[in-house]
């Protein structure tokens, strides 16, 4: 069976890895230059099939995997006038890998079920490692036969994990970072007490690792390096969060304040 042609838009520091991936398990990947060629040029010798706007990658694929910062630039690449959603073909999907709210997904897949096109939700957990090693956690969701078409393409990309109709994985993602976001700030508050008192940081961290306080933030630490700002895409899904969380009538006190904390001017050693 002929395998789908994928129109990847967003070949950034995740995105360049995962159409590596995905080329190198036989993909035809179809893209287009957005602000540098640099990811372009490596990629062309793999394979990649280079077109000029998104347009044109939607009238070429199968499936759109849309990987950009947010919702302004989703509706731009999906709905703008060179957008792919209007030239996209009946039964094609759009894959929503962005960090973007649920509301934004149902609303988009609504609108695109008119012209019979799917569209799933399906952010991604993993870093850029996971991107390069294919060990993503891809957190998905929509129709149980539009996931199901979709496991093919992802399976290179890492694990799918189903979390319910569309805009669940979204939630599953924002919940995700906020929680992985506020253990990052608790963490610098406390090498900072740990510090002040004296005690060797190094051997603070290994003991943590080794006792019930340790958590992925901590085996990873640093992630980000030295310290904790609330700007560019930690505050855009944190926010995103407590917007959520907001419209929903749910109390997030704990993750509100380290999200003010992480936008004031004051600096967290790390």
């Amino acid at each position: 069976m002929t395998k789908p042609t994928i129109g990847f838009i967003g070949l950034g520091a995740m995105g360049e890895p995962m159409v590596a991936r995905l080329l190198g398990a036989g993909f035809r990947v179809v893209s287009y230059v957005n602000r540098s060629r640099e990811a372009m040029e490596r990629l062309l010798p793999h394979g990649i099939v280079e077109v000029s706007n998104a347009r044109e990658v939607g009238e070429q694929a199968d499936v759109v995997m849309s990987c950009v910062f947010d919702e302004p630039q989703n509706d731009l690449v999906l709905r703008g006038e060179r957008g792919a959603l209007a030239v996209m073909k009946p039964g094609s999907i759009v894959l929503l890998m962005s960090t973007i709210s649920p509301g934004y997904c149902q609303t988009l897949a609504a609108e695109a079920a008119q012209i019979e096109i799917s569209v799933l939700d399906c952010p991604l957990s993993g870093m850029v490692q996971g991107a390069v090693d294919g060990t993503l956690s891809l957190m998905i969701g929509g129709a149980e036969t539009d996931v199901a078409r979709c496991e093919e393409v992802l399976a290179p990309l890492g694990n799918v994990m189903r979390c319910g109709d569309i805009g669940s994985g979204q939630v599953m993602k924002l919940a995700n970072n906020a929680i992985s976001l506020s253990t990052f700030s608790l963490l610098l508050e406390v090498r900072d007490l740990v510090a002040t008192y004296g005690m060797d940081l190094d051997n603070f961290m290994a003991i943590l690792n080794r006792s019930t306080g340790r958590s992925f933030v901590s085996g990873n630490f640093p992630m980000p390096k030295g310290r904790l700002k609330m700007k560019g895409m930690p505050e855009k899904d944190v926010s995103t969060c407590l917007q959520l969380a907001d419209a929903l009538g749910v109390s997030l006190p704990m993750v509100q304040q380290c999200f003010d904390a992480g936008r004031s001017e004051v600096e967290i050693s790390g």
